[in-house]
């Protein structure tokens, strides 16, 4: 391994957090109550796209196959080896060996194997060529990421999936607002259905969030199918100044606590 580099970023600024700041040296021990944020930007690691590789399941492989473009293909297969990486330093084992298990709406977990887990949860997005993982113990966590330059139609589909009063929040702003703000509640939304551990299989319209400028919280959860089966907390991660296209959500099991927050470098990787 080589030495560690040091990335140098702005702390978060977040609500009802105490934080560290983007650079801070791991030293991958999870204390009760905290949660750690990885942060990977595909570029400057591609050169271990081979590692990355090697180091994926078979099924991680095959997955990766069927992308149509090398970029995309490219792009899953650094993200997924990184969360291996990750992971492998905290349970101090062989990131090939790492074993998932998915739950009844598809979310990944550790399957328990003969290394200890820790009860050790995770959570992994990605958007463009940025990847955010959220890792913590004892409680569920989920963490999404969006690029608020793509192009979509998001006037339509806030209007298909959002909410009335999260309609009447987000089209009150100014309308210069009001693209930033659905992506912030875009974010919050998955980041909610993920910690819950449903996915899309709870529909967006069945719970109801605040929307940005508000700080991120659950008004209401009126699913008639999925219960809400926890507590949950929210924060909208603040990224590095240099990526300002971007917005990201946390949701947490129970309290939010402390967060260390680290940036991925091709020096965690063996060269």
């Amino acid at each position: 391994m080589g030495t560690k580099k040091r990335a140098h970023y702005p702390a978060l600024v977040l609500d009802k957090m105490t934080v560290t700041h983007w650079c801070e040296e791991p030293d991958y021990k999870l204390e009760s109550g905290v949660i750690d944020i990885w942060l990977c930007q595909a570029e400057p690691v591609k050169g271990s796209a081979d590692y990355f590789h090697s180091i994926l399941s078979d099924e991680e492989r095959s997955r990766a196959e069927r992308f149509k473009f090398a970029l995309h293909r490219e792009r899953f297969i650094i993200s997924h080896g990184f969360q291996r990486s990750v992971l492998a330093r905290y349970l101090n084992i062989t990131p090939s060996h790492i074993q998932y298990q998915k739950g009844d709406k598809g979310k990944p977990s550790l399957l328990e194997s003969d290394y200890d887990s820790q009860a050790l949860t995770f959570n992994l997005s990605h958007t463009e060529d940025l990847t955010l993982l959220a890792i913590t113990c004892g409680r569920e966590v989920g963490i999404d990421i969006e690029h608020m330059k793509r192009k979509t139609d998001w006037l339509s589909i806030g209007q298909r999936f959002f909410t009335k009063p999260e309609q009447q929040a987000l089209f009150s702003l100014d309308e210069e607002d009001q693209k930033a703000a659905f992506f912030q509640l875009w974010t919050r939304k998955e980041a909610y259905m993920k910690v819950l551990g449903c996915g899309l299989s709870l529909a967006p319209t069945s719970f109801t969030l605040t929307v940005s400028p508000q700080p991120p919280a659950l008004i209401r959860h009126h699913s008639t199918t999925i219960a809400a089966s926890m507590s949950v907390e929210f924060t909208d991660v603040v990224l590095p100044e240099t990526l300002a296209d971007y917005c990201a959500t946390l949701a947490v099991e129970s309290s939010l606590g402390k967060f260390c927050c680290y940036q991925y470098s091709k020096t965690e990787t063996p060269q």
